[in-house]
């Protein structure tokens, strides 16, 4: 874009390498890279290798911003075209750094790229410098005006009516993608297949890659729900933890990101749904052997939770840098329980995003007094006291799990009139047998005990009720 000469303000906003937002009127000459001399500059680090010591100049001067290639090895890029680089053989000039080109206009909303730094460029009338903060002025996911201003760091914004549509996240996650918007480039080549499944805080969709064909799942979470600070940072966490943990009855988690408000993460695809699908597919219970095959593995993925060791300051910001030896899950259920791997009938546990640390005593940012999870699935312990649960009700929330699949309903009755946390309080399991009078009965009574949570639940590790169901098992003649 063109202005009157002496009117041009620019500001670049950092997307990747640093953050900050500078803003300058001309006539100004802006040199970036590594150099902690320049006006624009990351500082020093491993993470900046690719950085040049002067690796760009922007002009700004006679109503124009031009930039140009410092001779970097990396090169300059401009909206993901290459403007200038200096080539590996050819040695740095005595007198200084080269300029490569003929330089390249910018214009408003530009990204440009200088190996691991991303700066997105707004230009406007330095007498109208609001106008450099609406960059959109229509709702990217149904494209109606805008009544709100866009902020600087996110052009691109929705509607109060589509803020909490997921869909409508959806196409703003890939109007920031038309924008080469760093955070994004994780769903560079994605394809969007179907809708697998809606939440109260986001949704998943089923993707695939391109050039490949695989298959993967996006989970997104629109902007009305990540501006709820607990939703965000349970999302985040959950993020991260999907990325650190790393066994084949934990669903994957590969990368996350953001834009406007709205936050994705892309998660291993499990084709099979959740084993709670799976039971109602099969006409609302499970045969032992099948419930069973379920299970037992995923005590083995909740054993490698409750013993792997984290950094917890990766994922909690109270952990001051200690050590985590293990996690609690704290929301195990059929529906969490996933099924895939080549064969689709691997279980997964997925859906980490109340974990909490136990081994030093971290909580994951709860606070006392809530309660977060499923109250089917809970003991009173849990519901008691949620903050510090230990690994404990995890081993009573598989133990519930697997009494819904074999009965088709939760140990606890929980009539429509009653609170749940109440009954979860004052309730006792049912024995399984009463819902279910032809169970194997030495199965069901290893489930009774497992699901005792008064005055202590009846076992500690996953191990142990391992152990009793295999025990049970043989007893009667169940195949596993």
């Amino acid at each position: 874009m063109t202005v009157p000469a002496s009117h041009l303000k620019l500001i670049m906003s950092a997307e990747a390498g640093l953050s900050g937002t500078w803003e300058f009127t001309e006539p100004a000459l802006i040199h970036l890279g590594r150099d902690h001399r320049l006006a624009i500059h990351p500082g020093p680090g491993p993470e900046m290798e690719g950085l040049s010591r002067f690796h760009a100049v922007i002009e700004l001067a006679g109503g124009r911003a031009v930039i140009r290639d410092l001779g970097s090895l990396m090169g300059t890029s401009l909206n993901g075209h290459l403007v200038g680089r200096r080539s590996p053989a050819e040695p740095l000039p005595a007198g200084g750094p080269p300029v490569r080109g003929e330089g390249v206009e910018l214009a408003d909303g530009d990204v440009i790229q200088l190996g691991p730094l991303w700066l997105r460029i707004f230009l406007g009338d330095a007498d109208k410098s609001h106008t450099s903060h609406h960059r959109s002025s229509t709702c990217a996911g149904c494209n109606r005006p805008l009544t709100r201003p866009t902020t600087l760091r996110s052009p691109d914004a929705l509607c109060d009516q589509c803020r909490s549509n997921p869909m409508a996240a959806l196409k703003l996650l890939r109007a920031g993608l038309n924008r080469r918007i760093a955070d994004l480039v994780p769903l560079v080549g994605l394809r969007v297949e179907k809708t697998l499944g809606q939440g109260a805080t986001s949704a998943v969709f089923l993707v695939s890659r391109k050039k490949s064909d695989t298959k993967l799942a996006l989970k997104v979470m629109p902007p009305a729900v990540s501006d709820n600070d607990w939703a965000r940072k349970s999302f985040l966490r959950e993020a991260a933890l999907g990325r650190a943990l790393k066994h084949h009855n934990v669903a994957r988690l590969f990368e996350s990101g953001r834009y406007g408000g709205a936050y994705f993460v892309l998660m291993e695809y499990c084709s099979g749904g959740s084993c709670e699908e799976e039971r109602v597919r099969s006409g609302g219970r499970l045969s032992p052997e099948r419930a069973l095959s379920i299970i037992m593995p995923t005590l083995d993925g909740l054993a490698y939770m409750h013993n792997v060791r984290l950094a917890a300051v990766a994922v909690d910001e109270e952990a001051r840098g200690e050590t985590s030896v293990g996690l609690v899950h704290r929301d195990l259920k059929p529906a969490n329980i996933f099924l895939g791997g080549d064969s689709g009938l691997v279980p997964k546990i997925a859906d980490i995003g109340v974990a909490k640390f136990h081994g030093w005593g971290g909580s994951c940012d709860t606070r006392t007094g809530t309660v977060a999870g499923s109250p089917a699935t809970m003991p009173r312990q849990q519901a008691a006291n949620f903050k510090y649960a230990g690994p404990e009700v995890d081993i009573w929330a598989v133990a519930a799990s697997l009494y819904k699949l074999l009965t088709g309903e939760y140990p606890r009755n929980f009539p429509p009139d009653q609170d749940p946390w109440q009954v979860v309080m004052n309730e006792k399991a049912r024995p399984l047998m009463t819902l279910w009078p032809e169970a194997p009965p030495n199965l069901a009574a290893a489930i009774d005990h497992a699901l005792t949570d008064d005055p202590e639940i009846f076992h500690q590790r996953a191990v142990d009720l391992q152990a009793a169901l295999l025990k049970a098992a043989e007893l009667d003649n169940i195949p596993i």
